[in-house]
């Protein structure tokens, strides 16, 4: 199962295009990144594929699903996760109210959700010691992971997580893409990934695309852009 956006144009405003033909394949059991500078239409591109922005132009499918026609809530059911830039938590609420709160979706399917409960904790065991406590305590680096462990909590094929690493210091931002090294590699995952870490999004990932105002500027390998691009593309993004 592949995602496929093909010759997407949208935006947030009437006749104003910030994505203009856009076009990104995340092959299964694969990583792509997805980067560019600051407004490109990068974090646009990932709300186009969830529902909250509608394509005027092109054509989004995921599993036979046209994700371009889908309410955004039915996504889940379909086996697609979405992990937004910044600590999207209920900071005041604790670390076990908000693991109940993901399972929100699938609530009626008691033992579902009372197993994916158990599995979160038994994936990121610091997440049971900080049960009891606010959620907005944790560390940067700990709410970051743990919004990504409550998107696995619906068990997805494909994740769409944008800047996974925004605000982390290097070594938390290390340990953030060693866990999405091994979603893809021991769990066979799909992830789509927005990053504008571009040394270590392309270091991640199994497949590059390059954004530049809206349009597609070069895709390729992880083999292809260490050997033609990794010491330009750096100049392509200033």
């Amino acid at each position: 199962m592949q995602l496929e956006v093909h010759d997407v144009s949208a935006g947030y405003q009437r006749d104003i295009d910030i994505l203009r033909g856009v076009s990104v394949t995340a092959r299964p059991r694969q990583l792509t990144t997805i980067i560019g500078a600051n407004g490109v239409g990068k974090s646009t591109l990932l709300k186009t594929i969830i529902g909250q922005l509608r394509p005027h132009k092109g054509r989004i499918a995921y599993d036979g699903h046209d994700l371009a026609q889908m309410p955004t809530r039915d996504l889940v059911r379909i086996g697609i996760a979405y992990v937004a830039q910044g600590h999207a938590l209920f900071r005041d609420m604790t670390v076990a109210e908000n693991i109940e709160m993901a399972t929100w979706s699938f609530r009626h399917d008691r033992p579902r959700a009372k197993a994916a409960v158990e599995r979160v904790y038994e994936r990121a065991s610091y997440l049971r010691t900080f049960a009891g406590r606010r959620a907005g305590l944790m560390s940067g680096g700990q709410q970051r992971l743990m919004q990504l462990e409550l998107a696995l909590m619906s068990d997805p094929g494909l994740i769409l997580i944008d800047e996974p690493t925004v605000g982390l210091d290097p070594k938390r931002a290390g340990v953030m893409y060693d866990h999405l090294r091994r979603l893809v590699v021991e769990e066979g995952r799909t992830i789509l990934m927005v990053d504008q870490n571009v040394i270590a999004g392309v270091d991640v990932a199994d497949y590059i695309y390059v954004l530049e105002l809206g349009t597609n500027k070069i895709e390729g390998t992880k083999a292809t852009f260490d050997a033609e691009y990794r010491d330009t593309i750096a100049e392509w993004l200033l």
